[in-house]
This record gives structure tokens, C-alpha cells and sequence, in this order.
């Protein structure tokens, strides 16, 4: 079973109270002279939120696609149904998938947090145990991050696939290698590895470390089926102020304290 699936299969397990509600809204980004946010948003009828980033973005002719696409049609459809679109070879129709997916997984988590062990108090670094003897490997360039990486890890391996990036001169390692990760002791990973597939075929270069986690503002899907390949720990932005949010999405603003960090923990026993 691909992980897409699977991630479907736990969400029609655990959601099925959920699968009949409606879709509310789906929003884009606002088009703005600078730099666009690469996230699509669902708001269910019963108020639920998921976000998805867009895996299409930065492609010229699927990003042509998707601001011609009127996605008030699908308003009024169930989440159920939208949520299989994940499954789609169709990068737009996958990313709508996932953001309503998350959205039920979201409202699941918030109304059943027993089922899972979930930390909102603990940064990153808490999480990971990190300390001057790590050696970090970092799937995605997580730019904000780096410099506090190097700060408190002993080495820090970025994996990158973009030619561009690659050809910069960093005071750390940038390789797209992936035997790479069988150096590291801690891995943190982007979500995007769950939804282009990526993910099951990275895992066997992590089977040294010690700490393996996902991490993204569209990682925020139910997360058995991570937990099942090895992961340690999934970490994303829940939103904390829905109003605003929507508020700050729509205007093209940073969401700052309107969401907040949050890690699912996979050293518990998962309720059914």
C-alpha cells in the first residue's frame, strides 16, 4: 500500500463521523507583487482547517492551471470524497486532497487528543535531544532553521535537489546524495516527501538515527501511517485563532500567533 493510501485509509478509519461533512471553502494564496505563499487552504463546514502546500509550485504551467482554476465549484462537496483526490497523479487535485484530508485529521486531533501523544510546549530542538555531538541531516532546505542548527549540532547535511541551491557555497554540507543521511544521528524531513512519494524510498538511509522526524505547516494529517515507517515524530502548525488565520492567509501575511508548532510523538500506545 503506497503511504498516500494509507494516510487515507487511517483518516476513513478514524474520521468516518466526519467523511459526510461538507466542504465549506477552498483558498488560494492572494497574488501579490512579492514573493506568493506556496499553501492551499480547506475550511469544512463544521469549521475544520487543512493546509497543503501546493507541490506544483514554482511549475509555470501548472501554476497558470491553478489560478485559473475556480475552486468555488467544489464548495458544497463531500469531505470524504475530496479528501481520495490525495490519490490523484494530478498535482492541483492532489494538493486539494490533501488540504481537505488535513483538515478532518485536524478536527479528529483537536476532538481526541488521548488517542495520541501530542506536545505543544516543547520546541525542535527539546524533541530532537539535540546537543554538540549530533549530527544533523536536514531533507529540505529549511533556511529559517540553519543557523540555530549550526549553533547547537556538531555537523549539519542538508539534502537538496534543486541546481540552484546546490551550486551555493554553505558553511555546511549541501549534497543531493541521499547515502548522505546514513552519516546522521538526528533527520528531520519536509512534509512534501509524504505527498510526491519521496518518503518510503529516503527511510532506508535513516536506519542509524536515532531520531527521525517530519516536519512541515502541511504535515498535519493523522500520522499512524508515519509512525509505521519508522518515524519518531511529526511536527505542524496547528491553528489556534481560525478567524485570524483566515484573516492573515487571505491577506498574504505571516500567520505568526494565529497557529502554533506542534509535534504527534510516536513512543505511545495509539488508541483505535
Amino acid at each position: 500500500m503506497s503511504l498516500r493510501k494509507a494516510l487515507v485509509e487511517s483518516v476513513r478509519s478514524r474520521c468516518s463521523g466526519s467523511l459526510q461533512v461538507k466542504l465549506k471553502t477552498l483558498l488560494k494564496p492572494p497574488a501579490t507583487e512579492t514573493k506568493v505563499s506556496p499553501f492551499t487552504v480547506a475550511v469544512l463546514e463544521n469549521g475544520a482547517i487543512g493546509i497543503s502546500y501546493n507541490l506544483f509550485h514554482g511549475e509555470d504551467e501548472a501554476m497558470a492551471r491553478y489560478r485559473q482554476w475556480s475552486l468555488e465549484k467544489l464548495s458544497g462537496k463531500k469531505a470524504g470524497e475530496l479528501m481520495e483526490w490525495v490519490l490523484s497523479t494530478d498535482l492541483l487535485q492532489r494538493t486539494v486532497g490533501l488540504a481537505v484530508l488535513n483538515a478532518l485529521s485536524q478536527h479528529y486531533l483537536n476532538n481526541h487528543p488521548q488517542h495520541y501523544r501530542i506536545d505543544a510546549s516543547s520546541d525542535l530542538f527539546e524533541v530532537m535531544k539535540l546537543d554538540k555531538s549530533s549530527r544533523v541531516g536536514l531533507v529540505g532546505y529549511f533556511r529559517p532553521l540553519l543557523a540555530r542548527l549550526q549553533e547547537k549540532a556538531g555537523k549539519v547535511i542538508v539534502l537538496e535537489k534543486s541546481r540552484d541551491l546546490l551550486q551555493g557555497s554553505y558553511p555546511f554540507t549541501m549534497t543531493d546524495d541521499p547515502t548522505a543521511l546514513r552519516h546522521c544521528d538526528k533527520i528531520l524531513i519536509t512534509a512534501t516527501t509524504v505527498t510526491n512519494d519521496s518518503l518510503p524510498r529516503l527511510m532506508p538511509q535513516c536506519a542509524k538515527a536515532n531520531f527521525v522526524g517530519i516536519m512541515g505547516p502541511t504535515a498535519g494529517f493523522l500520522p499512524d501511517a508515519l509512525f509505521d515507517l519508522g518515524i519518531h515524530a511529526v511536527g505542524y502548525s496547528q491553528i489556534e485563532n481560525s478567524e485570524l488565520f483566515l484573516q492573515r492567509f487571505s491577506s498574504g501575511i505571516k500567520w505568526g500567533d494565529a497557529t502554533r508548532k506542534v509535534w504527534v510523538l510516536a513512543d505511545k500506545q495509539r488508541s483505535s
